[in-house]
């Protein structure tokens, strides 16, 4: 047994006399406390606290969002701990840049975290063992664990963890502890409920509007209309009226580094900032503010940028990956297809709008904030207001939703630089139109698909061509702008196949969105390979399944290799649960999408009925191998998440442009979904062992190309741009 340097997986410290912590090393060959005087060790951010007194404090290292991860992390944690789940109590983690990883984005916050969450329980256990083999001078083999105890069995002795917490924390910390068996697992796997829910459903949960300090103001903005767009002058005449109002601030991105802070961040939207002793006082000051704006040069329609992505197709593209010969194939094929597919700009509208409540100085600044993202704010307001970092503490709070908004930072600056200028804490809460408007948007996109089938149906040519401006383009990040990844299915089943993409600048504020670039190549993989196989006159499921075919792995590329079974095995989950191939009414039918996405499989059968124009979903059926579920209650809501989500969008979700404004504001023109256009959703998890994947993202994508799919199978309907409203009833 040995100490550990920061490449390994666990350190140790002790917090006073209070017992055990361990958490997730970063740092180099960590001092060992000291017996005579224990102390807290300032270089770890402590994930296991077990007291004296026998209660344990679990810590969750990622910012829970609504996606379950204040549950599961802990879970695992609490599962190689062997603690009583019902016994320990769950706290969210502040940001602490000695973390790797605590960020809750890409489905990667389980998928990245697994394993070291479960080193770090499996370590403590060891310690503790170890403690209780010293206290009682007999062998460390000889003794189990259950419950928060160390048992020996065979002279019926126990110990608490609380009466060894001390002892053990002295001791070295395992390097490669042994871990458990997955059949031996009794928390993992097991349905638990979200450690808020109770605050939640009681209306106690504090979020970060609830946040009150003392002598704090509240702001709100009155933003650019355009997104890049600054104030010149105001008039606060009529705003200055209002009661509560205590003073007007002026704010200028330019003054910040330009558009964006950094590569991952983009910056805020410049205005001017009313000051106020309550939310309300400031958002009616802010709206009676005359402000003169900068107008751009440029004032973007969105009906002419989408003009000019299909006029792209026409142009040369950037080649992404060409196998085989896509001419050849298709000159001498039996079936081919031309499709052109178009997607809009899409919103997040979190239910809870963006806010932050910050405590600046020049000595020391302290943020409030429901992030995604906590070592990119850090990092941004420090690069943006040129100070250290490390006199930056981020206090991670709950969010009321994000889907990737809130990965970006934006909302933090404006509250940190009006907390400066003001020497008081600010609350920034930003109305639904703020949020609307000035969102960053899932990026809209024109796709060409050209495939061809031989006389065996089988698909012997694929060339698909996008155009569109990516988000990586508008982030600034490094590399090509090119959002049909060399890898999209179904590349690598296809022998001849060609992807093309042109990027098309726009001045549209571009981001995260849920599953961003799969939510858009999805649609237009799986409606084109439905087209084909009506074409073909063959089952879609069958024509997935000659598709995929029956090799458990195709590599894909030289570092990528599919496991094509697993594919096989949703689509079949889903079409035996879903009834695909019986009988159905007249005007109702069913289609199926597929994706692999953030590592999971997923297969979904959407069935709909079309009636006089008015589109009814009467259920959707999921089948999907994520590996090793940690909570099924809360995968299963995840999945029902992203497909409610995956509805709204496909029926209504839309974003436009008028003169360089975003035309949408609120739910009026924004809709999500309602009660009524939910169907039955059926979700069904293939059972796997393997280390989990990810779960937030993969459900949404298939949800439109299915329901498109089926729209088609009942009516003969071919739907190639969204949303459905434009066509249909909704």
């Amino acid at each position: 047994m040995t100490q550990i340097t920061r490449r390994e997986v666990i350190k140790l410290g002790a917090l006073s006399s209070l017992g055990l912590v361990i958490g997730i090393p970063t740092t180099a060959n960590a001092q060992r406390p000291n017996r005579q005087e224990p102390k807290t060790t300032s270089s770890l951010h402590p994930l296991i606290h077990i007291g004296i007194d026998g209660n344990v404090t679990l810590f969750a290292q990622n910012p829970e969002m609504g996606q379950g991860v204040k549950t599961a992390l802990p879970m695992i944690i609490a599962e190689e701990l062997d603690v009583d789940w019902q016994k320990i109590t769950v706290k969210q983690s502040d940001y602490d840049p000695q973390f790797e990883n605590q960020f809750s984005g890409g489905s990667l916050s389980v998928r990245l975290n697994y394993t070291a969450m479960r080193q770090a329980g499996a370590s403590a256990r060891q310690m503790l063992i170890r403690a209780a083999s010293d206290h009682w001078q007999i062998p460390a083999s000889e003794l189990s664990t259950n419950g928060g105890n160390v048992f020996h069995q065979k002279t019926k002795r126990k110990l608490g963890y609380g009466d060894l917490a001390q002892a053990a924390a002295y001791l070295p910390v395992p390097e490669d502890p042994p871990l458990k068996a997955i059949e031996d697992f009794n928390i993992i796997g097991q349905s638990i409920r979200d450690v808020d829910i109770q605050k939640i459903v009681s209306g106690t949960q504090q979020y970060s509007l609830d946040l009150k300090l003392p002598n704090m103001l509240y702001a709100a903005v009155k933003r650019s209309p355009y997104s890049d767009g600054q104030p010149i002058s105001f008039d606060n005449g009529e705003a200055s009226k209002v009661k509560g109002v205590k003073g007007f601030e002026l704010i200028r991105n330019d003054q910040y580094g330009g558009r964006v802070v950094l590569p991952n961040s983009p910056n805020f939207v410049s205005g001017v900032a009313a000051l106020a002793t309550s939310t309300w006082a400031a958002i009616q000051a802010a709206q009676q503010l005359e402000v003169e704006w900068e107008i751009p040069a440029t004032l973007e329609n969105s009906d002419e940028l989408i003009k000019k992505f299909h006029d792209a197709l026409g142009t040369e593209g950037n080649e992404i990956r060409n196998d085989g010969d896509i001419k050849e194939a298709a000159a001498n094929s039996s079936t081919n297809i031309d499709a052109v597919y178009e997607l809009p700009w899409l919103a997040h509208v979190a239910m809870e709008p963006m806010n932050c409540t910050a405590d600046a100085s020049k000595e020391h600044i302290e943020i409030w904030a429901p992030t995604q993202n906590p070592a990119d704010l850090a990092e941004t307001i420090a690069t943006a207001l040129n100070i250290e970092q490390e006199k930056i503490t981020v206090h991670v709070i709950r969010s009321g939703g994000a889907f990737g908004r809130r990965f970006y930072s934006d909302f933090a600056v404006d509250a940190t630089l009006l907390s400066l200028k003001t020497k008081r804490p600010i609350k920034v809460v930003w109305t639904r139109e703020d949020d609307v408007r000035h969102d960053y948007f899932r990026p809209a996109s024109v796709h060409r698909v050209r495939a061809a089938a031989d006389s065996k149906g089988n698909i012997v040519s694929w060339y698909h061509k996008m155009a569109n401006d990516a988000r990586d383009a508008f982030l600034e990040r490094e590399g090509p702008y090119a959002e049909l990844a060399n890898y999209e299915f179904p590349a690598g089943f296809i022998p001849n196949l060609l992807y093309e993409y042109v990027h098309v600048p726009t001045r549209v504020p571009l981001g995260q969105w849920r599953a961003v670039e799969h939510s858009a190549n999805v649609f237009v993989v799986a409606s084109a390979i439905d087209e084909l196989a009506h074409a073909t006159n063959t089952d879609p499921v069958d024509l997935l399944k000659q598709l995929i075919g029956t090799e458990q792995f195709v590599q894909i590329r030289e570092d990528f290799r599919f496991d094509a079974s697993r594919l096989i095995n949703v689509i079949d989950k889903a079409a035996t649960e879903a009834n695909w191939g019986s009988s159905l009414a007249k005007k109702t039918g069913r289609g199926i999408a597929v994706s692999y996405n953030q590592g999971a499989w997923v297969a979904e059968i959407a069935e709909v009925t079309v009636k006089e124009g008015k589109l009814t979903i009467d259920r959707i059926t999921a089948a999907i191998d994520t590996g090793l579920i940690i909570n099924p209650q809360a995968a299963e809501n995840q999945v029902q998440g992203g497909i409610i989500e995956g509805i709204s969008a496909t029926l209504m979700g839309e974003i436009t442009l008028r003169d360089g404004i975003v035309e949408q504001s609120n739910f009026h023109n924004y809709p999500i979904s309602r009660i009524h256009q939910i169907p039955r959703i059926d979700v069904h998890f293939i059972k796997n062992d393997s280390d989990p994947r990810g779960l937030g993202e993969p459900p949404l994508p298939p949800v439109a190309p299915a329901i498109c799919n089926a729209i088609f199978a009942a009516t003969g309907q071919r739907i190639r741009d969204l949303p459905l409203k434009k066509y249909l009833s909704v």
